[in-house]
């Protein structure tokens, strides 16, 4: 498993966002390394909760020392994000020796390497018996990235030797800039190439004026976008950074969430009669994400995201779980669990037997509950859930489902004041990717 691997799930499923953010003080507007410093401090205390990852590039940090770099990187390891020095290593073996050993000893979790060197299994080797990441530079942002593509060396394009080299050097990740010459076909054989543990990291986004769909659709669960100068030198940083955020998670959990749909045995069912689904309606399409939950990559994949979200929306803690009986009971014990709260659920009708109870588990009153749920059709089930805790003294207004019918939920939920989200929803884009031509009688 690649070292990033797992430092890269905790530190989005913290945040519930794949922004890299860019941590680089122009020297011209910031001249003195103490003000440098002090910046970059600033943006990680006020930003932390908007990023997963800060990459630093080493020639806007020079001059802050040892300790300085080592205090920005201490505070962004406590608040729970990834750390990338972005300093293009590549050099002969003692170099590299000297400069793995640095790294390290500023407290980076990785760095980027250039492999024009033409070493990069050595810079791996020395990188790992340190416990440091790897992101190998395959493919620059904008103009930049169209040699890697024009130069050609052994019958391919240069980009794909260097990627070839870090697999066989069995590098973390690889930074794929945002460019026109990089297009989803090769973002998805990239990605084959590299396996499903890389982490991608996609510079070219903010200021570069970068599309980021090509790599949302092409590059699986584990990608990153750089994004710097357009939020951290921003009139409103936080404002921008939680856009930013947003637009890229929700896009990501909208992909990965409709793919596991698709593809998880069970799940998608298209029939060429209308059934009743379980609200009283009838469609040809039937989602039963009980049959996500069969499957260990899909179950973990879709409780990574639905954690995420929920600590992008609402944070890590100051809240319990609500869901209903029985479909959202074995997803919303496992974000409970993960995010370490307590867990309710509501029964559609009374126990006729023992306390006849309605609500399962203690609702504290006054204690703020977020709904967690499978599917959400005509949102009948889902108000009866928020009924129920409101009842009994709960507070719930966001409510979270892995999949939406668009039927009406959202609207309803809306009138009792409670914020509908869905990692995916019924409409066009995902009939189209589930292959089914007509909504018409769906």
């Amino acid at each position: 498993m690649s070292i990033l691997r797992e430092k890269y799930d905790r530190a989005v499923e913290l945040s519930g966002s794949i922004l890299c953010l860019g941590l680089d003080p122009p020297p011209w507007a910031y001249p003195e390394p103490s003000d440098r410093l002090r910046f970059c401090l600033d943006r990680i205390r006020l930003l932390s909760r908007y990023c997963s990852a800060v990459k630093i590039n080493e020639n806007h940090i020079r001059g802050l020392g040892e300790d300085g770099q080592r205090a920005i990187t201490d505070l962004a390891s406590r608040l729970g994000l990834l750390t990338i020095l972005d300093c293009k290593m590549g050099d002969i073996s003692e170099t590299v020796r000297a400069g793995v050993r640095t790294v390290s000893r500023l407290g980076y979790d990785s760095f980027t390497v250039n492999p024009f060197f033409g070493n990069v299994k050595e810079v791996a080797e020395e990188s790992h018996d340190a416990g440091l990441g790897v992101f190998l530079l395959a493919h620059p942002s904008g103009n930049y990235g169209d040699r890697y593509f024009r130069e050609v060396v052994a019958g391919e394009p240069l980009f794909w030797k260097f990627i070839r080299e870090g697999v066989e050097a069995s590098v973390d990740g690889y930074v794929l800039g945002l460019s026109q010459s990089l297009r989803e076909e090769d973002i998805v054989e990239i990605r084959r190439v590299v396996g499903d543990d890389a982490v991608i990291l996609a510079p070219g986004l903010g200021a570069q004026g970068g599309d980021p769909s090509a790599l949302i659709r092409g590059g699986g669960e584990r990608i990153l976008f750089n994004v710097g100068r357009s939020i951290i030198l921003s009139e409103n940083p936080a404002s921008k950074a939680a856009e930013v955020s947003e637009s890229l998670a929700r896009e990501r959990e909208f992909i990965l969430t409709s793919r596991a749909i698709i593809s998880t045995r069970g799940v998608l069912n298209v029939y060429d009669k209308p059934v009743q689904l379980s609200s009283g309606g009838w469609s040809r399409i039937y989602i039963d994400c009980r049959a996500l939950y069969s499957d260990p990559a899909s179950r973990s994949l879709i409780a990574r995201l639905m954690v995420g979200a929920i600590s992008r929306r609402v944070g890590r803690s100051g809240f319990e779980i609500a869901t209903t009986a029985t479909a959202g009971i074995p997803l919303a014990s496992i974000v409970a669990d993960r995010l370490g709260v307590g867990l309710v659920y509501v029964r559609m009708e009374k126990k006729a037997h023992g306390l006849e109870r309605r609500v399962e588990g203690v609702v504290k009153p006054g204690e703020v509950y977020v709904g967690v749920d499978d599917v959400a059709t005509t949102g009948k089930s889902a108000l009866e859930c928020v009924k129920a805790v409101r009842e009994e003294g709960g507070v719930i207004e966001k409510y979270f489902v892995i999949f939406d019918r668009s039927e009406g939920a959202e609207k309803l939920l809306r009138e009792a004041g409670v914020e509908l989200y869905s990692l995916a929803r019924m409409n066009d884009e995902f009939l189209t990717m589930a292959g089914v031509s007509e909504r018409k009688g769906a």
